[in-house]
Parts: C-alpha cells; sequence; structure tokens
C-alpha cells in the first residue's frame, strides 16, 4: 500500500510531529509512505533523515483569521492551479489512498476526487475555537465539500468529533487518539537555570490569545499576594502583540522575579522535567499533546475545564481542573499541589503510569492501519465503513 500524507506546514508543531510518529510506524509494517508540502521548513530535514520521498506544492489554506475577499479569492485560485499537478503527481506516485493531515488544506482531497482515490481527512484541530480559522467559503459549503472529498474523517478527540458530528455521520467520522512519546535523548540535556522557587511552573506552547497564557500569570500573581514564591517559566514564541500583551502584564503586576519567558526553544522538555506542575490553560485545546508529554514525565497536570482536556485529566487522578479564565482557581490549584506534595507526585506516577499504557505509538497505527486497509479494499466497491462500537474515552478507564 502506498499512502501520500499531505500536511499544512513545514514546520515542527503538534500535528506535524503527530505526522512523523504516523509515518515511521506505518513504514515499520511495510506501507510505503510520500509527503507533499506547501513549502520548505524543518519539517523536511526529518523527512530527508528517514529517505521518505516528499515534494513541496505552493499551495495555501482554506482557512483563515477573516482574510478581505480579494485575498481568499486569490487563495482559491492558487489552490485550484494546484489540484492537476498534484494529481499527476500522485499518480506518478501510484498512491493508494490521499491522507490530508489537518482541516487547513482541501487539495489533496481534491485531487484524490480527480483520481477516484480514497481521501481520509484527520482534524487536528476546531478551526475557529483553539485558532480563530473561519473557510474562505463559508462553513457550510466547505464541510459539505469536505463530506464528500471524504472516505473516512478522523477526529483527533471526542471534543473536536462532537463539533463536526452533524456533518460526518457515523461511521465516518472515527475518533482516535493519537501515540504520544518522547525521545530519551532530550531528557538528558541539563536546564541552565536557577530554579530557586517553593512551586516550578511550566506552561508549554505556541503564545498566542487561544493558549491564555495570562491565566497562568495572573494565577502567579495571586500565589506572590499570598505569600507564596514561585516562578513560572513561559515556553514558546508566537504572536507578537500577545507576546507584547504578555509582557506588559508581567510588569504591571510587579512579577519580573517570578515569570521567565524563554521564547521558542528547540527541547521543552527540559522545562517540564524540571517543574513541580505543568499548565494548560488553552481556551479549546483539540487534543493535548503536552498534556499527555507532562504525564508521560511525571508530572501533575492543571488544565482548563474546556475543549478536549477534560478527557485527559481525571480530576485528583492524574491532575486538577479549573475554570477557564479564572485565574483565582488555577492559583487554588496550584497552591493546593504545592501544600499537597504528596499527593501532587501520587498524581504525576498516575498520569506516567496511564499515558504510557494509553497513547503508544503501536495502538495508534493499528487503528489508522485499521482504516487505510478499509479504504483499499472497499472503495472501489462503495460499500459503508463498518464502523466499530465507539471505545471508551481515556479518562474513563483511568
Amino acid at each position: 500500500m502506498k499512502v501520500c500524507f499531505i500536511s499544512h506546514s513545514s514546520a515542527k508543531g503538534g500535528a506535524e510531529r503527530a505526522l512523523i510518529e504516523l509515518v515511521d510506524a506505518l513504514r515499520e509494517r511495510g506501507i510505503e509512505v510520500r509527503v507533499i508540502l506547501p513549502s520548505y521548513g524543518p519539517l523536511i530535514e526529518e523527512l530527508k533523515s528517514r529517505q521518505i520521498t516528499y515534494q513541496v506544492f505552493p499551495y495555501k489554506w482554506w482557512m483563515s483569521k477573516n482574510s478581505p475577499i480579494w485575498k481568499r479569492i486569490g487563495r482559491t485560485v492558487l489552490n485550484l492551479s494546484s489540484i492537476i499537478p498534484l494529481a499527476v503527481m500522485l499518480k506518478c506516485w501510484k498512491c493508494d489512498v490521499v491522507y490530508t493531515n489537518t482541516i487547513t488544506v482541501c487539495v489533496g482531497a481534491f485531487a484524490a476526487k480527480l483520481l477516484r482515490l480514497p481521501h481520509v481527512w484527520h482534524i487536528h484541530e476546531f478551526g475557529y475555537e483553539d485558532h480563530g480559522l473561519v473557510f474562505d467559503f463559508g462553513p457550510r459549503v466547505s464541510l459539505w465539500l469536505m463530506d464528500w472529498l471524504s472516505t473516512v474523517c478522523i477526529a483527533n478527540s471526542f471534543a473536536v468529533a462532537q463539533k463536526y458530528q452533524q456533518i460526518f455521520k457515523p461511521p465516518k467520522l472515527r475518533v482516535i487518539y493519537q501515540s504520544v512519546s518522547i525521545p530519551s535523548d532530550v531528557l538528558a540535556e541539563k536546564i541552565a537555570v536557577a530554579w530557586n522557587a517553593e512551586i516550578k511552573c511550566v506552561i508549554v506552547g505556541t503564545l498566542q490569545e487561544g493558549k491564555r497564557q495570562e491565566d497562568a500569570i495572573r494565577a502567579i500573581g495571586e500565589l506572590v499576594r499570598q505569600g507564596i514564591k514561585p516562578h513560572l517559566f513561559i515556553v514558546g514564541g508566537g504572536d507578537q502583540k500577545y507576546t507584547q500583551y504578555l509582557k506588559d502584564l508581567v510588569i504591571q503586576e510587579g512579577l519580573g522575579d517570578y515569570i521567565t519567558f524563554t521564547g521558542y526553544v528547540e527541547n521543552p522538555f527540559i522545562f517540564m522535567q524540571n517543574a513541580d506542575v505543568v499548565l494548560m490553560c488553552s481556551r479549546s485545546e483539540a487534543f493535548g499533546r503536552v498534556t499527555v508529554e507532562a504525564m508521560i514525565m511525571g508530572k501533575p497536570v492543571i488544565g482548563a475545564k474546556s475543549g478536549a482536556t477534560p478527557e485527559l485529566i481525571c480530576e485528583g487522578f492524574n491532575g486538577l481542573l479549573y475554570t477557564l479564565g479564572d485565574y483565582k482557581d488555577l492559583a487554588r490549584k496550584i497552591l493546593y499541589l504545592y501544600e499537597h506534595p504528596e499527593l501532587a507526585k501520587q498524581m504525576g506516577e498516575n498520569g506516567r503510569q496511564w499515558a504510557t499504557r494509553w497513547f503508544t505509538r503501536d495502538r495508534y497505527v493499528e487503528e489508522v492501519l485499521s482504516i487505510l486497509q478499509y479504504c483499499v479494499r472497499q472503495y472501489k466497491r462503495k460499500g459503508r465503513f463498518p464502523g466499530n462500537a465507539p471505545r471508551n474515552r481515556p479518562a474513563d478507564t483511568a
């Protein structure tokens, strides 16, 4: 079987890291893989190191943050002009399945339809709720096209599936949690920062409004006012306007001695490894890779009761949940772990055992592979996806 993956970027974000893990696992099972990218970037080095065939096409997203109509038209024209060359490439590669690894690009789906190939759409994001993205064609037409162009749609969490279940009826829509792993070599690195604090917190992610790092900053301020000496590392780069807003907030709250901005770092795990607690404050996290990574490292996680985060955090078992936007509630949860270190340690251990048991590459690839095999076997006969009975959410089995 030959599978061609369509990526929305050449960066190394969560969706791209999930793509690499899936590609590695599929190749171990004898599946030939090709990758289509919209530009040159760090992901290409990962593909080259694995000797994976790839091709760059200058296609664009069909989603944006309220772009003017002329930009939407320009993207549409460019995407339409990319479909036939992309279809020619897929035909030359003799691909059996086209696999779009994001909701934000559509050219692979159209090329697959042109060639009458099965197409899988893997949805890693809410769209508007997490990134503020809207479809160039509007939601009704775009989601209708996604349904028409896809053989199967995969959602990376039940929260994401719930948003789209009115469009993609069972058994076309399937929830598959991605695998999460941490390279052992990155944990061997040492952090060159002194942690002189009573409780050490870390929040990892792109600096953007939807990630709500501001909740963490305000919570640290609340702890300082209560006489606690915390320290928060804000790990990640991103939107300049929001980054400046966060830095101004730190100055206004007088928290310069308690908060450190690291900017983008290649290895965020060393900060998580040295933390007492990892924070996940996102408004609408579609999955929560950082949450699972923290658990694998044996860290308790405090997350917002929104998006898919409650699917991963079982209150009191592997972490705690706070009300989104209520920084005083977040401060109370941090203080609770500070005052109960043995319980915090147990939560971390519970999370480690649970996450390493559930989010394995073998489980992930077997679930995806079953869909790919179905597509190849049934597509020409237009058979219905057999659809297994819904399995439990991970948190239900904790």
